[in-house]
C-alpha cells in the first residue's frame, strides 16, 4: 500500500507538469497584461505548453524506451536521467523560440525559461549525483512565485504559503518512501530549485 501511494504521488506530482501549473497560476495572477487576454490566447498558450513541454517529451521517452535507449521515465541511471532532461530541454527550446517568433510578452515565457534553466542544472548535477528532480521542480515553482509576489505581481498567497509547500513535501515524501532518493538528494534538489526560481529576479 505504501509503495502504491508513493508511486501514485510520484506520478501525479511529476515535475514535467510544473510548467503547466506555473502558466495557469500566471494567467490567473494580477499581472496587468492578463486583463487584455482573450480566451483564444489563453487556450492556445496552455495547449501549446501541454503539447510541446509535456506530451511530446513523454512520447519521445516512451519511444526511446521501446528502442532500448532509455530504461524508463523514472530511471535513476545517470545517463538515462541526462537523456530525458535533454529531451525536455530540446522541447523547451523549440517552444521558447516559437513563442519568441510570435512576440509573446516575456511574462508568459517565464515557465519555459525556468524549465530550461532547471533542466540544464539538473542535467549537470545528474552526472555525479542522483539529485531529486521532483524536489527541484516543486521548489523552483515555489521560489518563482514567491519572487513574483515580492515584485508586486499579485499571486494568490494560498499557493505560496499553503499549496506549494504541501505539494513539495508530498513529492519529497513519495520519492523517499519509494527509495528513489535519500534526504541529501532531496535537499540538493530543493536548493537547485530555489536557486532556479531566484533567476526570475534577472528576467
Amino acid at each position: 500500500m505504501k509503495k502504491f501511494i508513493s508511486q501514485t504521488l510520484s506520478f501525479i506530482l511529476h515535475p514535467i507538469f510544473i510548467p503547466l501549473w506555473f502558466a495557469i497560476v500566471l494567467i490567473n495572477s494580477g499581472y496587468f497584461l492578463n486583463s487584455f487576454l482573450n480566451i483564444n490566447f489563453y487556450t492556445s498558450y496552455i495547449w501549446l505548453l501541454f503539447t510541446i513541454m509535456i506530451l511530446l517529451p513523454i512520447i519521445i521517452v516512451i519511444f526511446s524506451q521501446q528502442l532500448g535507449l532509455i530504461e524508463n521515465f523514472d530511471s535513476s541511471i545517470p545517463i538515462d536521467r541526462i537523456k530525458i532532461l535533454l529531451i525536455i530541454l530540446l522541447a523547451d527550446f523549440f517552444l521558447y523560440f516559437f513563442f519568441k517568433k510570435l512576440n509573446i510578452p516575456v511574462f508568459y515565457l517565464l515557465p519555459i525559461r525556468i524549465s530550461i534553466i532547471l533542466s540544464i542544472l539538473l542535467a549537470i548535477f545528474s552526472s555525479f549525483m542522483n539529485v531529486s528532480i521532483h524536489s527541484a521542480g516543486w521548489m523552483s515553482l515555489f521560489s518563482s512565485l514567491y519572487v513574483l509576489q515580492c515584485r508586486l505581481i499579485e499571486i494568490n498567497i494560498v499557493w505560496i504559503i499553503v499549496i506549494l509547500p504541501i505539494l513539495w513535501g508530498l513529492a519529497c515524501y513519495a520519492r523517499h518512501s519509494a527509495g528513489k532518493h535519500n534526504s541529501l538528494q532531496l535537499i540538493a534538489g530543493g536548493i537547485l530549485g530555489a536557486l532556479t526560481g531566484l533567476t526570475i529576479l534577472f528576467m
